[in-house]
């Protein structure tokens, strides 16, 4: 079973500094330039106080552990 949970999407710009996350329960909005809005939805079982944030060309990616069940 995987241990990490990875979510990513699209975004307009290729620096970090320039989007804003933030974390709803399990899902994160991500608002960036130019009116770009996106949300992520994360399962049940993404433990959401872990998150680890890259992003590359252009490409923004989450990942969350998975909880132990």
């Amino acid at each position: 079973m995987t241990r990490t949970i990875v979510v990513t999407c699209s975004v307009p710009c290729e620096d970090l500094t320039k989007l804003e996350l933030t974390p709803l329960d399990h899902t994160i909005e991500v608002v960036g330039p130019d009116g770009f809005r996106h949300d992520l939805e994360f399962p049940l079982e993404a433990d959401m106080s872990h998150l680890d944030v890259e992003l590359y060309r252009g490409i923004l990616e989450v990942r969350a552990p998975r909880r132990a069940t």
